[in-house]
């Protein structure tokens, strides 16, 4: 049980690491590169056993600075294998601006985490990627990709006292283009 209950915290350490779902399509317009920040509080929803992983699932709270500016709600599913490495993947709702537009679109994010190593890169071998794709308002029509890393936060929240973030804070950076009509 010591291996699945350390499993669980390295899991719930990168559960954050916030955002993609096979990456979309580009339009016809020109990218614009970006790049900015992000923190978050995770919110345990269920720990399962299955087979020889464990299944965590939680709710993101996460606020975006830079290219993105917003903030994203949403789900995320990290199995925990044996050895210690997480896979992750999310998907939820960000609102806010993208590269100036605003509006809301679904943010999609996936990666796998190498639990030997405390962080997750930002960018390059081992980073996880995110797709943001427009549903609402001036970005209903905006796709935007990219990279990101980070790792724990020693505390955060700006979500309010309300919000107990049992899962932990964690923040970082990210990359991407963003591509307009």
């Amino acid at each position: 049980m010591n291996k699945i209950a350390s499993a669980l915290v390295v899991g719930l350490l990168v559960a954050a690491i916030a955002p993609a779902t096979a990456l979309a399509g580009s339009g016809g317009g020109r990218p614009t590169a970006g790049s900015g920040t992000w923190d978050d509080c995770n919110i345990v929803l269920s720990v399962e056993e299955a087979g020889p992983n464990v299944i965590v699932t939680v709710t993101i709270l996460q606020n975006y600075y830079g290219m993105l500016d917003g903030r994203y709600v949403g789900i995320e599913r990290d199995v925990v294998h044996p050895n210690g490495n997480v896979t992750l993947h999310g998907s939820g709702t960000f609102t806010g601006t993208v590269a100036g537009l605003t509006g809301t679109g679904r943010l999609s994010y996936e990666g796998t985490v190498d639990t030997s190593v405390p962080t997750i890169p930002a960018t390059g071998p081992g980073s996880a990627k995110w797709v943001l794709t427009g549903q609402t308002g001036e970005l209903a029509s905006v796709v935007a990709r990219g990279t990101f890393g980070g790792g724990a936060l020693d505390s955060w929240n700006t979500w309010g006292p309300d919000i107990e973030c049992d899962g932990g804070f964690y923040g970082g950076d990210y990359s991407g283009q963003v591509i307009t009509p």
